[in-house]
């Protein structure tokens, strides 16, 4: 005979078996009921026992007072008569109570403890009061009742000790004000209540713990505390309803009274703390550099303009914009001059060895490109760096350090003369899209005779919002074209439901 068998843990949990498994031949008797299940293995399910409040009780600190006789019943409490000293008696269960009552009982049995009155008979006082301890701390709308009464620490720090704290050290703000949150925390309705922590508690915690206690609900009930009429002394049911009523307007008072203490309390605690202002000025810090960079950004943004505007400038002024006729033919032969210097300097080139074309580092297709694409000031700029007008006229003037200026300056002309001829073929395509944008709008328009049509702001997709940025430089500040440049680019190059307008183009 065999069997699966297993033996309940040694720790808090019981076990319940709930399924057997048995393998092989059974000979003989075996146990019955919980002793065959106790005997017997298989599955089981664990039963945990909750006992958390008294095992977080220590039960050594029920110590009964000795000595309590009807004379000197009025000095102790309902906790001190069970034994519950200090602060201890605000965290004990009501498990914990019935164990300090069964000993309260045992130690003042009127069996035990014989007390007397001045006439000889059984004086039951103590032992009356020991059962009251009982029946109002175990009940929990008697028992907040009654710890409203007992007298209760409200004070809390002055700025003055904070100050005088924290000039010691950080550390000293919790020595200061955790016990007067822990005091305090002991009439909160919701639980568990958070802990005030320490500096290297997380700032999110810090501000919940903050959020918590503005928002404290307390069940401390003020009704009776301080009351100056006794409703039960009362002579008529409308005295006895007066005196109760005036015993709320009093009730009342106090308790807002005990609200305004205690967001004082949160925000004194909240001003000092020293994570939260290490937190606020490092938001302060980063609020400032953002502000920083904002404003270096639109500074850069101004320069940029500005020397685009002055750069817009310089290129009407070399091609001659604003200028009379007499002015404009001048310029024309003084470009025309430039253009012939160039040619000689670059053919002396050749004799020089470089190259084996007639213009010799250029080809004759490159050197068109730059006396159509070049204004006057960049001609001479070329010019000057081969040896300038003297240079053409005599080959051993020449500068071979020049031919670099021109090879740089090619790839210059030849990207602005690639965005050019780009920006000619995007206006036409542009042109040809506004017509038929036209033809269609015509069309919704006769479609929708006599109805009234709002205007809709388009929506900008990411796409067109980038090319947006690109073409801003693209197109330089200080253009008279630029704005229909852009508008032509985005509308022929991302092709949008609806061509955009320059306005809209320019809100954007």
């Amino acid at each position: 005979m065999s069997f699966i068998c297993s033996t309940p843990s040694d720790g808090a949990a019981s076990r319940v078996v709930t399924s057997v498994k048995l393998v092989g031949t059974v000979q003989g008797a075996l146990p019955v009921g919980r002793e065959a299940l106790k005997r017997l293995g298989g599955k089981e399910k664990e039963i945990q026992c909750e006992k958390a409040d008294e095992n977080a009780f220590p039960e050594e600190m029920i110590v009964i007072p000795v000595g309590i006789t009807p004379q000197n019943l009025k000095k102790f409490t309902l906790y001190d008569i069970l034994g519950f000293s200090g602060e201890w008696g605000a965290a004990a269960s009501t498990d914990v109570i019935k164990k300090a009552y069964h000993k309260a009982v045992l130690m003042y049995h009127p069996d035990k403890a014989q007390h007397k009155t001045e006439d000889g008979k059984e004086d039951r006082t103590v032992f009356l009061k020991i059962q009251e301890a009982f029946a109002v701390l175990c009940s929990e709308p008697k028992r907040r009742a009654y710890d409203s009464q007992l007298p209760f620490d409200e004070s809390i720090p002055s700025e003055e000790r904070v100050l005088k704290g924290l000039a010691k050290g950080d550390h000293k703000f919790f020595k200061i004000f955790s016990p007067v949150f822990q005091r305090n925390a002991r009439f909160a309705s919701q639980k568990p209540v958070p802990d005030l922590g320490d500096m290297e508690t997380p700032i999110q915690q810090v501000y919940k713990f903050y959020q918590y206690w503005v928002k404290f609900e307390s069940w401390r009930d003020f009704t009776g505390v301080g009351a100056e009429h006794k409703p039960d002394d009362a002579g008529s049911r409308e005295e006895k309803r007066y005196y109760q009523k005036e015993n709320e307007k009093l009730a009342k008072k106090m308790k807002k009274a005990e609200m305004e203490r205690l967001i004082a309390l949160v925000a004194l605690a909240e001003k000092h703390d020293p994570r939260v202002n290490a937190d606020k000025e490092a938001r302060k810090q980063a609020k400032e550099a953002e502000k920083n960079a904002k404003e270096g950004a639109a500074n850069r943004i101004a320069e940029e303009n500005a020397a685009a505007k002055a750069w817009s400038d310089a290129q009407d002024e070399a091609a001659g914009v604003n200028l009379t006729k007499a002015e404009k033919e001048k310029l024309k032969k003084a470009v025309s001059k430039c253009r012939n210097i160039l040619k000689k300097l670059l053919r002396f080139s050749a004799t020089m060895g470089n190259g084996s074309g007639e213009y010799g580092i250029l080809t004759d297709a490159e050197v068109e490109k730059i006396c159509a694409n070049c204004n006057m000031a960049e001609l001479t700029t070329m010019n000057d760096a081969m040896g300038g007008e003297p240079a053409s006229k005599d080959s051993s003037l020449v500068l071979p350090a020049g031919f670099d200026v021109v090879r740089s300056l090619l790839s210059t002309v030849v990207d602005k003369s690639g965005q050019a001829e780009e920006d000619e073929k995007i206006a036409k395509d542009a042109k040809k899209r506004e017509s038929e944008d036209k033809v269609i709008a015509d069309r919704s328009a006769r479609g929708k005779k006599g109805q009234a049509t709002a205007v809709v702001e388009k929506e900008w997709t990411q796409e067109q919002l980038d090319a947006l940025r690109m073409c801003a430089t693209r197109y330089p500040a200080g253009q008279a074209t630029r704005w229909v440049s852009i508008t032509n680019y985005i509308n022929v190059k991302h092709s949008p439901p609806v061509s955009f307008t320059q306005e809209e183009v320019m809100r954007a």
